[in-house]
């Protein structure tokens, strides 16, 4: 491996903090109490389960719920529309729609292993892989939905920021390594590769090229209870995520892949009581959860101009599409909260090299596997490294509260954020 040393920080005004910081998880997110009810049904392995039920089951177009899910998906958009970014929901430009448009249906992600142990090869390659079957579970509920551009969107891991390299067992020759800590002594990955940074879209300063910046980051921190999650990405507790390695469904991960989407932690839409963005409430991704996130394709993508061509016959959802709202520097209003702690970013050093789970077979309609997650079949593939001189830029970000969407799973107010 070699290792490129990082130069000084560079402090980032508070008002351009804004612009990169929607809200995260709610503060249930945090709460052991809320999850361990869960606990034993998430842990069981895919194969005990007999069946997964809340499947999408065909392709469908335009905004065409079951009828008795009406009523509580527009309180749901209702609540978002007047709540996100002070009632700008659409002015805030880094949801995790935003990154998958940017990127033409890929999400690049760097793993900030926060953690004193150390990590095996074997185990880096399990990781890789099951966030993208995890995140296939949301996305089934888009392929062949709507003018949806994308039949598979590839999940693949770039890189992996540590305190010390030798943590990471086994050949690292195919993975990014960066080993510069944040002002707390977080291992983070360098802000120059990352779009939470950047969302300009300018990689100039990653030093191992713009292709191999990360769109989000998976946090996984010793002795977290619950979670996190925004547009940065997500955080779990490192011991909880592991030995869920072989579950079907890691529902606290699922949660805060939903807050990344804008999904919000909402508490009692009527006649509707257990679906996985009620914390603790649900281990699977339910058909409500599924049409949440329809909902947001279904307005987003009209408001952004991503439909590729008109639809008929379809009735639009019982809400109205405000208007383009003007961009906006604060990021929307979402319950969810980011991270724990609200530090400075500092200083990172890297080693080029990249390891991918390997994308998920191509789809061209929805995932329908009735027992097993979908994409199981897939396998993690390691790229040749590259070798780069150049030293990463670093940053130093003073992370804002309240912003617009995302979530920590302990409070809907005030949220805090790391990337």
């Amino acid at each position: 491996m070699r290792f490129i040393a990082t130069a000084g920080l560079v402090a980032c005004a508070a008002s351009t903090v804004a612009a990169h910081t929607p809200s995260s998880s709610s503060s249930s997110d945090l709460d052991p109490s809320v999850w361990q009810k869960l606990s034993a049904a998430s842990h069981r392995p895919s194969f005990m389960r007999r069946y997964a039920r809340n499947r999408p089951v065909k392709r469908q177009s335009g905004w065409n719920p079951p009828s008795e899910l009406t009523t509580p998906l527009k309180e749901v958009w209702d609540h978002c529309l007047e709540t996100y970014s002070d009632g700008n929901l659409y002015g805030f430009k880094n949801y995790g729609w935003d990154q998958i448009m940017a990127t033409n249906g890929t999400i690049s992600m760097c793993v900030r292993w926060d953690s004193t142990s150390s990590v095996t090869a074997a185990q880096r390659t399990t990781i890789a892989t099951v966030l993208n079957v995890q995140y296939q579970k949301w996305f089934q509920w888009l392929y062949g939905y709507d003018n949806f551009p994308f039949s598979n969107v590839a999940v693949n891991v770039v890189g992996w920021a540590v305190r010390d390299n030798n943590l990471l067992e086994g050949d690292t020759s195919g993975i990014d390594v960066y080993t510069g800590t944040d002002d707390a002594g977080v291992p983070q990955c360098a802000p120059a590769c990352g779009r939470y940074f950047n969302q300009d879209g300018d990689y100039s300063g990653c030093p191992s090229g713009a292709d191999r910046h990360y769109d989000q980051s998976l946090w996984l921190t010793d002795g977290l209870s619950g979670g996190f999650g925004g547009d940065w990405g997500q955080q779990v507790g490192k011991e909880y995520f592991l030995e869920a390695l072989s579950s079907e469904n890691i529902h606290i991960l699922l949660h805060e892949m939903g807050h990344t989407f804008g999904l919000d932690d909402y508490w009692t839409p009527t006649g509707v009581t257990n679906f996985i963005m009620l914390a603790g409430s649900s281990t699977e991704i339910t058909e409500f959860d599924g049409w949440m996130m329809r909902n947001w394709w279904y307005e987003l993508s009209r408001n952004r101009g991503w439909q590729s061509s008109s639809r008929s016959g379809s009735s639009s959802p019982s809400t109205t599409t405000s208007p383009v709202p003007a961009a906006t520097s604060s990021a929307p209003h979402f319950s969810g909260e980011k991270s724990s702690e609200d530090t400075k970013f500092s200083t990172t050093t890297t080693n080029p090299a990249t390891a991918t789970a390997s994308s998920a077979s191509q789809q061209s309609t929805p995932l329908v596997s009735t027992s097993t997650a979908p994409v199981s079949s897939e396998t993690a593939t390691q790229a040749a490294p590259v070798v780069t001189s150049a030293a990463p830029a670093t940053t130093s970000w003073i992370p804002q509260q309240g912003s617009p969407f995302g979530g920590s799973c302990r409070g809907r107010q005030g949220r805090r954020r790391r990337a």
